[in-house]
């Protein structure tokens, strides 16, 4: 039996919550569910057993930029790809590594701070694996609006923040600082007083360099990862070259994806695509549909647009050098 069948309204509803705040604890989940602290722990534990809830990510600024790059293979077989992602694995600037299909065979993201930094990246890369790689393609992101799990919860997430890849003012960061943020950076939910036990920093003083690294832009935001494939959703990439993009066209876009709830993501880039969608649907016929409304609602600037179907994800995360 799916899951997806096991997911009630309370469900749904705590899962709204963690989408809004994956730091958010027992008890201030409970009161928004209208639920105890008890029925949220076991229910939030049955659904990281099941697999439905995956991790709860921190993600970092330092100043560093995102650039989705995909590849397309040549001469490549299973164990070829595998070295492949161990090796992107082991790069500390790569943020997010998922299988794919379509024109492209692997997305990856390189976190740089500029662009030498992200040509040093693309040439280890492609020295390590001279005859596996016949194409690349690569943008960089100017931010995204998360709206997370919307098909899964009861509303619509108003609200959903932009996030700039901005420059951080982290120059207030010193040993304490990097103590806290390695133990975020592993588990986004982990309590002020196990972290104060592990570095015997006072709890009431990691809340407030925590609420500092917010602040800065050091920590950029807190992330749930859902398994949608155990729930029966398929899980795909629309990317976006656009016409007249002007920022009043942005902001339709964006209010569009605000109202689409299979919408988890709408990003914007400069180089190869301008957008984004990131999108979660149960079938090939939902997926048409969707484009079908995409371009009805935008028939003046969507200039062209790739399908990319996205599979495993290997990597949620990346460890700036800051933390190293």
């Amino acid at each position: 039996m799916s899951p997806l069948l096991n997911l009630d309204k309370l469900d749904k509803n705590i899962i709204t919550e963690l989408n809004k705040n994956p730091r958010a604890n027992y008890s201030e989940i409970a009161k928004k569910v209208k639920s105890s602290k008890e029925v949220v722990n076991y229910r939030i534990k049955n659904l990281e057993s099941l697999g439905i809830i995956k991790e709860y990510v921190t993600i970092f600024g330092f100043g560093y930029q995102a650039h989705k790059t995909y590849l397309r293979f040549q001469k490549i077989n299973s164990k070829e790809e595998e070295k492949l992602i161990n090796f992107l694995l082991e790069l500390k600037n790569i943020n997010w590594i998922t299988t794919c299909s379509g024109n492209w065979d692997l997305a990856f993201s390189i976190m740089a701070k500029n662009a030498f930094e992200l040509d040093k990246t693309l040439r280890e890369i492609f020295t390590e694996f001279p005859n596996v790689i016949q194409d690349y393609k690569l943008s960089t992101s100017l931010g995204s609006i998360p709206f997370g799990y919307t098909n899964l919860t009861e509303s619509i997430n108003e609200n959903a923040i932009k996030v700039r890849y901005d420059e951080s003012n982290y120059l207030d960061f010193d040993n304490k600082d990097k103590e806290i943020a390695k133990l975020l950076h592993k588990n986004a939910r982990i309590k002020i007083t196990e972290i104060s036990k592990i570095t015997k920093i006072p709890g009431d003083t990691i809340n407030y360099r925590i609420k500092k690294m917010e602040k800065n832009k050091i920590i950029k935001r807190y992330r749930l990862i859902i398994d949608y494939t155990i729930l029966g959703y398929n899980r795909f990439e629309i990317l976006i070259r656009c016409t007249n993009l002007t920022n009043k066209v942005i902001e339709k876009f964006e209010e569009y994806a605000k109202q689409k709830r299979e919408i988890e993501y709408i990003s914007k880039y400069v180089g190869t695509w301008d957008l984004e969608l990131t999108v979660n649907l149960k079938s090939n016929l939902e997926l048409r549909n969707f484009i079908i409304d995409l371009k009805k609602n935008f028939p003046e600037n969507i200039n062209n647009l790739e399908i990319i179907t996205l599979y495993e994800t290997k990597n949620y995360t990346y460890t700036p050098s800051e933390l190293l």
